[in-house]
């Protein structure tokens, strides 16, 4: 199978991911009646394992919720050294260069990559290792 790397932002109107305070609140604030999850669970079915930086990490572990996923997960990270004990086993710290990193995961058999995190997706651009990346953005909204 080619390898391949992909993102599914939700970003607002004017192209932020995060306020200025990185929160991700303002998400919530957009009507949703449906409860549509934007295609989310699809696009996770075609992906091995998600790459996600560490302000990613602390935040997903701030949501006060059982461990959201089911594939495999990567912290990238340069400082933390130690995965919390209440999410070893859910998770693999991993550090280097994004090459480094890539073919680390992809040794393991893990192909489809799904990179989430705004300083980490900049990263992966600058490193050219997404090239051609699926851009699947959840919806645009107004911050």
């Amino acid at each position: 199978m080619k390898s391949k790397n992909y993102i599914f932002i939700a970003k607002s109107i004017d192209g932020y991911i995060a306020d200025k305070n990185g929160g991700i609140d303002w998400l919530h604030s957009v009507p949703n009646p449906d409860g549509l999850d934007m295609g989310y669970n699809a696009f996770t079915e075609r992906i091995d394992a998600i790459v996600m930086g560490r302000k990613t990490f602390d935040v997903v572990c701030s949501f006060g919720i059982p461990w959201p996923y089911t594939k495999p997960v990567f912290v990238v990270s340069n400082s933390l050294k130690v995965v919390p004990e209440a999410y070893r086993g859910k998770v693999e710290l991993v550090s280097g260069t994004i090459p480094e990193i890539v073919k680390h995961i992809h040794g393991k058999g893990l192909d489809q990559l799904y990179i989430d995190g705004g300083t980490l997706i900049q990263s992966f651009f600058l490193f050219s290792t997404l090239g051609h990346p699926k851009l699947k953005s959840c919806a645009n909204f107004f911050c």
